[in-house]
């Protein structure tokens, strides 16, 4: 069974009271917010909301309505990544988002997340990359079910 995450992540605080709306949750990560995404809420979503549910790139949460949670939380710029732990191969894909504008084409392999998250503004520390320096690990729930 593959496995993985997909979060939006931002310069906090995010909009505590419209992530409750949504049935989001706005994660601490220092002076970021990370909002793990989950596909059957952003399915649900989609058809409450009346956004269309389609793909806008060959990355799974790449959709209008992910696009929509980050307009409503006020998340801009935001980095959209998504991580899949494929029988023991990781794979990962990441763009950056200003508004409804692409400005981080979707890459795929492990640099791409670290990449998209230093153009929201994360600062690798001490040694660590952008992903761990925010403690994404720590954040995001380990072997979350992934549509594939």
């Amino acid at each position: 069974m593959a496995h993985g995450f997909s979060a939006l992540v931002a310069r906090g605080p995010g909009d505590a009271v419209a992530a409750a709306k949504l049935g989001l949750t706005l994660l601490d990560a220092g002076d970021f917010v990370v909002v793990a995404l989950n596909p059957d809420l952003a399915r649900a979503s989609a058809r409450k909301l009346e956004v269309e549910d389609r793909q806008l790139s060959d990355m799974a949460p790449d959709k209008p309505v992910t696009l929509r949670f980050a307009s409503e939380l006020g998340l801009d710029p935001v980095a959209l990544i998504h991580t899949e732990d494929l029988d023991n191969d990781s794979v990962q894909w990441a763009t950056v988002y200003h508004g409804c504008e692409r400005t981080m084409p979707v890459s795929a392999g492990h640099a791409s997340v670290n990449a998209a998250l230093e153009r929201v503004g994360v600062r690798p520390d001490a040694g660590w990359d952008a992903f761990d320096t925010i403690g994404l690990t720590r954040l995001l729930p380990q072997g979350l079910p992934v549509a594939v």
